[in-house]
């Protein structure tokens, strides 16, 4: 089966980028998350690369980004608060959809 997408590429890009997508959170908290996800796996979970895989031809690859930047929100909060105590509101947190950084990871998602 021929690879529709790069996996590697697209989480290393999702690292760097997912949390300058992030709405509703203040600066430190934001500086705090940048560093473990540039530094850890700390928000990683199976079912990243399930999802990106649902949509992994070009005109679907968009969708399965935003659904692979929801679950990996989900996964910052959880492990924020479970971490190190910081609640952060579920409602107010969202990924920031209309960036252009979502095409950047989508560049990193297709295969060269």
């Amino acid at each position: 089966m021929i690879e529709t997408y790069d996996w590697s590429s697209f989480y290393n890009a999702l690292c760097k980028l997912g949390p300058r997508l992030l709405i509703g959170i203040d600066n430190y908290t934001r500086e705090m998350i940048e560093e473990f996800a540039s530094s850890t796996d700390m928000f990683w979970s199976d079912g990243l690369q399930d999802l990106l895989a649902v949509n992994d031809n070009k005109d679907g690859l968009r969708a399965s980004v935003l659904s692979v930047l929801e679950l990996w929100r989900e996964n910052v909060l959880q492990t924020i608060d479970a971490n190190f105590g910081i609640e952060l509101d579920w409602k107010t947190v969202r990924i920031d959809t209309a960036s252009p950084l979502i095409d950047e990871l989508i560049e990193a998602a297709m295969p060269d």
